[in-house]
């Protein structure tokens, strides 16, 4: 199991994909505004500049619409040109799924080791014989990992905005809305370092600024439902165990 990882998407200067439609669609907060695919069976490439040399070590694609099982992505990166180096090989572009699941909308995420690029291009490869792939949101940058994990009682929730109500008949009248999930963990034994970190990048999102969670970046099964893409919700100041350790609590609600 890897440490809970928490990232702000870095701004990105300049995006453009080598077809497709709406590739700006992939720098809006909101997923379901989408850059979509034209084509499958071969390769489609989203070119990102972020401007200046910075440090990053993740990129997800959140909110990836019908992606097959045997579709593939590949990142390569540079200071001077975007194939200088190879940050992932070629791979299954969805995240990992729990048993049994096969949802419509999954993630595509990757983390290493931390590299000083300007150019990262993505290269992704929908098989034939399915729709054209749809993706939400570009997500790039360096995320903050504590030292240690978060604590035990870490847990998800699901939030459905649609209503039932009863009806005389015994019945409901149901109004269809959307699902999604909720997130709630502590981290504790915050370093000075860790608690000035996560103070600036809570002062970066407040509760309207988007971020990423995941849970446990380790590729295995129900990888996809650890990763949430979505708000900080009741923020809370943190609480001094000691001079020297921090403990935070913290929540969020994905946006889908």
């Amino acid at each position: 199991m890897a440490n809970l990882l928490m990232l702000v998407p870095r701004a990105i200067t300049a995006l453009a994909a080598s077809r497709g439609s709406s590739a700006a669609n992939l720098l809006t907060d909101d997923p379901k505004e989408v850059w979509s695919d034209s084509a499958v069976g071969s390769a489609v490439s989203i070119d990102i500049d972020l401007g200046a040399e910075v440090a990053i070590d993740t990129i997800c694609l959140a909110a990836v619409y019908g992606a097959a099982a045997g579709a593939t992505w590949s990142i390569a990166a540079g200071d001077l040109g975007y194939t200088e180096i190879t940050l992932k090989p070629s791979g299954a572009l969805r995240a990992v799924d729990a048993a049994g699941q096969a949802p419509s909308v999954s993630h595509a995420f990757w983390t290493g080791a931390s590299v000083n690029v300007r150019y990262v291009r993505i290269t992704l490869v929908q098989p034939a014989g399915n729709p054209p792939l749809k993706v939400g949101r570009a997500l790039v940058g360096k995320a903050f990992i504590p030292q240690f994990n978060k604590e035990w009682g870490a847990a998800r929730g699901v939030i459905d905005t649609g209503t039932a109500t009863r009806l005389p008949s015994g019945g409901f009248a149901i109004a269809q809305g959307a699902k999604l999930g909720t997130y709630r963990w502590t981290l504790g034994d915050l370093s000075e370092s860790e608690t000035e970190q996560l103070y600036a990048l809570q002062i970066e999102t407040g509760q309207t600024g988007p971020l990423l969670v995941v849970e446990d970046p380790a590729a295995t099964a129900g990888q996809r439902n650890r990763i949430h893409y979505g708000l900080l919700t009741s923020l809370r100041p943190f609480e001094r165990r000691n001079p020297r350790q921090t403990r935070w609590e913290l929540s969020m609600e994905e946006w889908i």
